[in-house]
C-alpha cells in the first residue's frame, strides 16, 4: 500500500507594533538570491513571478526601514548586510531546528497513519543523524518509517530494550577509540546482534569558500588561533575528533572555543557559514549544503545493527533489500563524501577497521 507522508514545514515571521508582517517567503528568497545572484532564478527557485518577488523585497525594505537586496544593471542581484543577517539568522534556525522537525514529523506520521487504517506497516529506527538515513523513508513505500534520531550508543541500547528492530551508529574507519570500542563490544556481542554494512563518509574541516584562514591540517586549528564549533560531548564525532587531536599532539586547550557546539554536522556547518566560528569538523555532505570548503581527515563508517532473532523479520528483510537496490545506492552516492559500503550485507566490525 503507497503511504502518503506529512511534512512539516516551519515559517519564520516578522512583525511589528503596528501588526504589519514580512511575506513569509522572504527568507527563501533571499537564500535563492544569494546562491543564483540574479532575481529572476531567484524568483522562479521560490516559484514567485518577477513581480511578486520584487514586491516581497520592497515590502521588507519598508518593514525594516532599510533594503535587504541591492539590483545593479548588469550584475544581477546581491544581499545588503541586512539581508545578510537575516540570512544567516534563517540558517542558524534551520540547521539547529531541521533534525527535531524531521523526526516530529515522522512520529506525527506514524500517529496519524495508526487512526487512519490498522493496515499500515510502521518501521521505527533509532540512527543517528545523517543526510543518507534521510533519503530512507523515501525509498520504504509501503511501510511509514517512524526515524528517531540519537546519538549512536543511545540507538544501539534502545535495540536491546526492543524500542526498534533496526539500530544505526557511527564507527572510525581508521582509528580506533579505547572508550567507544569498549562500549561497542557490550552493545555489539556477535552472539547477539548482527551488524549490516551502510557506507562510509568523508570527515575532515569546514572553512569559510576560499579557505581564508588557509587551514590545511587539525594542528592548524591552534597554530593559527581561529574559532572552532565542535561537536556536543560524547558524539562519535566529537569522540573522533579528540582522538585525532591526541594523535597529532594538539592541546584542546590551545585551540580557540573548543569547549562551544553544536548537536549536528548540518548546525556546524551553518555556524562557519554564518561566520559565527571559523571552521567545524564534520561531514562533507554538510560543509558543501552551505558551499563552504572542506579539507578531508580521514573516514567513519556508518552501520546497522540488528537482534540475530530479527534476521528473518520481513520488516528487516524489506529494509535490507532497500539498502541493497539500486535506485537507493544511486542517491546516497551522489551525495558529497558519501559512498555505499557493503550496504545491505551482514558484516563484522574486524573486516571494518582490519
Amino acid at each position: 500500500m503507497q503511504i502518503n507522508h506529512l511534512n512539516i514545514v516551519p515559517n519564520w515571521s516578522f512583525e511589528d507594533t503596528d501588526g504589519r508582517r514580512v511575506h513569509v517567503t522572504l527568507l527563501p528568497l533571499l537564500a535563492a538570491i544569494h546562491k543564483r545572484k540574479k532575481l529572476t532564478a531567484a524568483a522562479q527557485d521560490c516559484d514567485l513571478s518577477y513581480r511578486h518577488a520584487w514586491n516581497i523585497l520592497q515590502q521588507a525594505e519598508e518593514f525594516f526601514g532599510s533594503a535587504v537586496t541591492l539590483k545593479e544593471r548588469g550584475r544581477g542581484a546581491r544581499l545588503t548586510p541586512l539581508g545578510e543577517v537575516l540570512l544567516q539568522v534563517h540558517q542558524r534556525i534551520d540547521a539547529r531546528l531541521h533534525t527535531q522537525m524531521e523526526s516530529l514529523a515522522m512520529e506525527l506520521n506514524a500517529e496519524v497513519h495508526k487512526v487512519l487504517s490498522d493496515q499500515v506497516n510502521v518501521m521505527t529506527i533509532y540512527a543517528s543523524h545523517g543526510y543518507a538515513v534521510a533519503l530512507i523513508p523515501k525509498h520504504m513505500p509501503d511501510y511509514q518509517t517512524e526515524l528517531h534520531y540519537h546519538g549512536s550508543e543511545d540507538a544501539l541500547k534502545a535495540l536491546h530494550s526492543g524500542a526498534c528492530k533496526i539500530a544505526g551508529f557511527t564507527l572510525p574507519l581508521h582509528h580506533t577509540i579505547a572508550a567507544q570500542q569498549l562500549r561497542y563490544q557490550k552493545l555489539l556481542n556477535p552472539n547477539d546482534v548482527r551488524i549490516i554494512g551502510f557506507i562510509k563518509r568523508d570527515q575532515g574541516l569546514m572553512v569559510a569558500a576560499g579557505n581564508p584562514f588557509a587551514i590545511k591540517s587539525l594542528k592548524d586549528l591552534a597554530d593559527k588561533e581561529v574559532h572552532l564549533i565542535n561537536r556536543q560531548p560524547y558524539s562519535g564525532t566529537r569522540e573522533l575528533l579528540d582522538e585525532l587531536l591526541i594523535q597529532d599532539g594538539v592541546a584542546s586547550k590551545d585551540i580557540k572555543s573548543f569547549d562551544q557546539y553544536e548537536y549536528t554536522h548540518t548546525a556546524v556547518a551553518a555556524q562557519v557559514a554564518t561566520g559565527m566560528a571559523d571552521v567545524g569538523f564534520g561531514m562533507q555532505a554538510a560543509a558543501a549544503r552551505f558551499d563552504l570548503d572542506f579539507i578531508p581527515i580521514t573516514e567513519d563508517a556508518y552501520l546497522w545493527a540488528i537482534k540475530i532473532e530479527s534476521e528473518n523479520d520481513p520488516e528487516v528483510l524489506s529494509f535490507i533489500e532497500m539498502l541493497k537496490s539500486a535506485s537507493f545506492q544511486q542517491q546516497v552516492n551522489a551525495l558529497p563524501g558519501y559512498q555505499c559500503n557493503k550496504s545491505g550485507q551482514i558484516v563484522t566490525l574486524a573486516e571494518l577497521v582490519g
